[in-house]
């Protein structure tokens, strides 16, 4: 009993220790971007696929058109359009150092939809990203700046709400400036993971990777199974852990995760803000395997040489674990939220000797050829060639790669470069030479990926007359296909209706089999009209625009749709309007 009392003990001063150190912006005062209650489905630093989550996700009822106030005095000084990302955004810079920005906007108020059509209309473009003067879009605190959406990408009515530090660009967590938000449930903590980081090292006198999945133990503390673990030689740790909040099913990223060793801090991090140079870099702070292949988030403790983040407020012997003695030595996580929420796992750890019967494993010397993470790295075989910048990799590799035959409808040998559980921070560059095709169609070939063939995934690259080359984001399965397909165009209306009198707008689906859609443009009577484009949708969409178009008269509709390998579809119609 004394035991557990002195135990609770330790973690109560760890955690009020950590809880202070939270919100320290709070000096600086916001008022809610929306008027009902803030309910929260994504949080600040959660961990999504290349990069982490630079802002709040905040409910709309599951509505579109939510009225979207501005939380201080300031100016809008950016407006963005995209059909993917943030979709429609407004940015709002105060004059106390922040900028807020508000997006997947489904309108903006009326005089800035007109200033931005003016500009769609100049620059012959649905997308637009452009700068603002101080003086041409004052707001107030509290002013309507725009309806909430569902644009870019977006997968369901809600808005993303960021606020950054306005000198550096950089993403802060908004919830360091007290936003209403109730949350009371602490965070959960799923899985233990135990990295070998030798190749002599054992886990429960087994080589590689070890899981232990916990339990809860009483209110916010969790316990694994056989809360003694052995190990030989250095070792990492990793924690399969999410956050929960008032209001809402979603998973949610941590703020702060604290590992003890010994009773004194050996790793923590806190998600106060980060820069969008440093958000690739959330591969190298995960089990990116665990990631890509079963959605898991675990951090981990390991820093690779790679490793730029800043997110690290303590971090001994670059993460990993060594114990020279064999003593009993305990681990404790602590993980918050936050608002202070705070769970906790505590085990104990011996070093032991390594039994006689094992021998080191030799696989990791199968390997083609050792790509360094600090230095150009090429390779090169039978048609094809690749190149590995320096920084491009986490850590040293251990390069490998096949070579299969080709698909039923491929123009080269299928490469498997290394594994797709391997993270990169930055492209490499591949030239692949095609083993045959049609003259005169080189122009129409492209690299995809075809780890499931039925599907596969564009990469696009260059035809430079006899090869191939492309920049690829992740390693994988890779071959050439062709594409000579043009886009698909069909109208959502009746083709056979002439008059459009009653119409506020025409739609069309368009859509690629494979390259993907690279540029869409209508003309009205010879003149360039505004399309707006929704991928996820696969629609284009044209409001008929009474100050540019004029009416009770017959109109020469041309739609011209093009992929990216050059493919053209044009639909033509007469209407009267």
């Amino acid at each position: 009993m004394a035991r557990y009392i002195h135990e609770r003990f330790i973690l109560l001063f760890f955690l009020l220790s950590g809880v202070a150190g939270m919100g320290q912006k709070q000096t600086v005062r916001f008022i809610s971007p929306v008027h009902s209650s803030i309910y929260i489905s994504s949080t600040f630093g959660e961990i999504r696929p290349d990069h982490f989550h630079s802002g709040i996700d905040i409910k709309t009822n599951g509505s579109i058109g939510e009225k979207i106030y501005a939380i201080e005095n300031g100016y809008i000084s950016r407006i963005k359009v995209a059909v993917s990302g943030f979709g429609k955004a407004v940015y709002v810079r105060h004059p106390n150092g922040y900028t807020s920005v508000y997006c997947h906007l489904s309108r903006f108020t009326d005089d800035v939809a007109a200033f931005v059509r003016e500009k769609q209309y100049r620059q012959k473009s649905y997308v637009v990203d452009f700068p603002l003067p101080a003086g041409l879009f004052r707001v107030n605190k509290g002013q309507l700046i725009g309806f909430s959406g569902n644009s870019g990408n977006s997968f369901g009515p809600h808005l993303h709400f960021e606020i950054r530090e306005t000198r550096k660009e950089a993403p802060v967590n908004p919830l360091l400036f007290s936003f209403p938000v109730e949350d009371t449930i602490a965070p959960k903590i799923y899985s233990l993971y135990l990295y070998p980081e030798s190749r002599i090292t054992l886990i429960n006198n087994h080589p590689g990777k070890c899981i232990l999945k916990t339990r809860l133990a009483d209110v916010r503390r969790y316990v694994i199974p056989d809360t003694l673990v052995h190990v030989t030689g250095p070792f990492s740790l990793g924690l399969e852990t999410r956050d929960y909040i008032n209001g809402s099913y979603s998973r949610c990223g941590i703020y702060s995760f604290k590992v003890l060793l010994d009773k004194k801090v050996f790793f923590y991090l806190t998600m106060d803000e980060f820069t969008y140079s440093e958000t690739r870099y959330v591969n190298s702070c995960i089990d990116y395997k665990e990631k890509v292949k079963y959605d898991r988030n675990v951090i981990r403790t390991i820093i690779k040489p790679n490793n730029k983040l800043n997110i690290y407020r303590k971090v001994m012997n670059k993460g990993i674990v060594s114990f020279s003695d064999n003593r009993i030595h305990r681990i404790d996580f602590i993980i918050s939220d936050i608002h202070g929420n705070t769970s906790c796992l505590h085990f104990y750890v011996v070093n032991t000797e390594r039994p006689v019967t094992l021998t080191s494993s030799t696989s990791q010397d199968n390997y083609l050829s050792r790509m360094y993470w600090d230095r150009d790295n090429y390779y090169s075989f039978d048609g094809f060639r690749l190149f590995i910048p320096r920084h491009a990799l986490y850590d040293t590799l251990d390069f490998n790669m096949e070579i299969k035959p080709a698909l039923p409808r491929s123009f080269s040998s299928v490469y498997l470069i290394q594994d797709p559980y391997t993270p990169l921070q930055k492209c490499y560059t591949v030239w692949i030479t095609p083993d045959y095709f049609p003259q005169g169609y080189g122009s129409k070939l492209l690299i995809a990926e075809v780890s499931n063939p039925s599907n596969p995934k564009p990469y696009g690259g260059v035809w430079t007359g006899k090869v191939v080359k492309g920049n690829l984001s992740k390693f994988g399965r890779y071959t050439l296909l062709m594409d000579t397909v043009p886009p698909s165009v069909s109208p959502v209306f009746n083709p056979s209706l002439k008059d459009f009198t009653n119409l506020h707008f025409i739609r069309f689906i368009i859509g690629d089999n494979l390259a993907g859609i690279d540029s869409y443009n209508g003309y009205i009577d010879g003149k360039w009209v505004l399309f707006e484009y929704e991928p996820k949708r696969n629609l284009i969409t044209y409001r008929f625009d009474k100050k540019r178009l004029l009416g009770k008269r017959e109109h020469h509709l041309r739609l011209e749709v093009t992929d990216k390998r050059d493919n053209l579809t044009v639909y033509e119609t007469d209407f009267f309007w």
